[in-house]
């Protein structure tokens, strides 16, 4: 009689050097069960529903769990590796019992495709809906528990992520949301890891994980004799500084070498020099996993730098400081969309003005970048203080405008500060969101 796949103990092992082939599921590749001499089997099931979801296995494979993830009956491989007909065993055991074998599992759940790949103990099993909230990224509380590929982000996990109201993302280290099946952004949704200068009481300053560190963000030169400070620089570089009352000015580091291996923030600003304006932060970093779309309506997703600060007035006028470097935003799903009104922003903050010389007035700060066009640098306010430049904005690996330099003739005035240089926004190949994204996608 034949014997049920499903009855217990009726369960074969693999032959020695044999495998048998996982048939396609919903457009995944399909995968393999192998065992080889002297080797635990192992199963890898290959670009799914999860992206690059891999699964490990040690011993033997349950049918029960692969008949509960959708597979259809398997067709076992020889040795040789042709297929046999019907169901027929290939290891000389039951001939008509289905070769999938049954024991505990040792699996990891793993998901990305891109630079960020995180694997997990278990996989999710709620979904999660975030209004008006802020996530600190160094509040352990806030991140889910990984095992592999999380160690230096903060990462949250759910089936399904929507968010409906505004996130705020700070604290030291980037963002990564994953979703198992989508992440949507509804109504007035916007995920915010921006650093900004303007901002409403309680908010923080920072975005998440701004301001890489010193190994990676080059210092560049600083201003001297009341020049501004430079711009941050990340894919794009900083604008220089204006100078002061002599060839004084900030200059930028230099940008990172593209494409980039790991998520990360944006490079702050140069402070300006004398009695000055502060350098702006950079932007922060978050990175987005899905396993079936990102739909982006709402307002979308900020990681923009910081503005630059005025400088001081005085008997000669203080340097403006550099606006931060735009951060960095990560979209990874077979699906990206941006709906609406919503935008993609990663540009550079604005310079902040130069103080002016003998009179009681402050350089007018730059602005933040908060949408797809320049930020502003501060202009308004004095008159022989030199403005700040513009952050960037537009074009990949832009870069942030120069500062003005001060009045030359004594008083003298501050040096403008530099605009922020580029960030980065990654998303599949393919993906050309226009102008609805800044700077244009990488």
């Amino acid at each position: 009689m034949r014997t049920s796949a499903l009855q217990p103990r009726q369960r074969p092992t693999l032959a020695r050097n044999s495998h048998i082939r996982l048939p396609p599921r919903y457009g995944e590749r399909g995968g393999y069960v192998e065992r080889r001499a002297g080797r635990p089997a192992v199963t890898t099931l290959a670009h799914g529903i999860l992206p690059s979801m891999r699964v490990r296995l040690t011993g033997t494979l349950s049918l029960a769990w692969l008949v509960a993830c959708g597979y259809p009956p398997l067709a076992p491989i020889n040795g040789n590796g042709d297929a046999t007909n019907g169901d027929a065993a290939t290891n000389g055991n039951d001939a008509n019992t289905n070769p999938i074998l049954d024991s505990p599992l040792d699996a990891l759940v793993c998901y990305g495709t891109g630079i960020v790949k995180v694997c997990f103990a278990s996989a999710p099993i709620q979904p999660m809906t975030i209004g008006d909230q802020t996530f600190d990224t160094g509040v352990p509380a806030t991140c889910a528990a990984t095992v592999t590929g999380g160690e230096n982000y903060c990462v949250v996990v759910a089936t399904a992520i929507t968010i409906n109201g505004t996130l705020r993302a700070t604290g030291p280290k980037p963002l990564v949301l994953i979703a198992s099946g989508a992440i949507t952004f509804t109504g007035s949704g916007l995920l915010d890891a921006s650093s900004q200068r303007l901002r409403t009481a309680g908010t923080p300053e920072t975005g998440a994980g701004a301001d890489a560190d010193a190994t990676i963000c080059v210092a560049g030169t600083a201003a001297t004799n009341r020049g501004g400070g430079a711009g941050g620089s990340f894919a794009g570089t900083g604008g220089t500084g204006g100078s002061g009352a002599a060839a004084n000015a900030g200059t930028p580091g230099t940008a990172t070498s593209l494409p980039v291996a790991v998520l990360r923030g944006g490079c702050p600003g140069q402070d300006g020099q004398g009695t000055t304006g502060s350098g702006g932060h950079g932007g922060g970093a978050v990175y987005l996993i899905a396993g079936t779309k990102i739909d982006i309506g709402g307002n979308g997703i900020n990681a923009g730098g910081e503005a630059g600060g005025g400088g001081a007035p005085g008997p000669s006028g203080g340097g403006g400081g550099g606006g931060g470097a735009g951060g960095m935003i990560g979209l990874d799903a077979p699906t990206v969309t941006l709906t609406g009104v919503a935008t993609l922003v990663a540009n550079g903050g604005g310079g902040g003005e130069g103080g002016s010389a003998g009179a009681a007035t402050a350089g007018e700060n730059g602005t933040d970048a908060s949408t797809t066009t320049a930020a502003r640098g501060g202009n308004k306010n004095t008159g022989t203080g030199g403005d700040g430049g513009n952050g960037s904005a537009g074009q990949a690996a832009g870069a942030g405008m120069a500062g003005q330099p001060g009045t030359s003739a004594p008083p003298n005035g501050g040096g403008g500060g530099g605009g922020g240089g580029a960030g980065i926004i990654t998303a599949p190949a393919g993906t050309n969101f226009g102008p609805k994204a800044s700077p244009a996608t990488s």
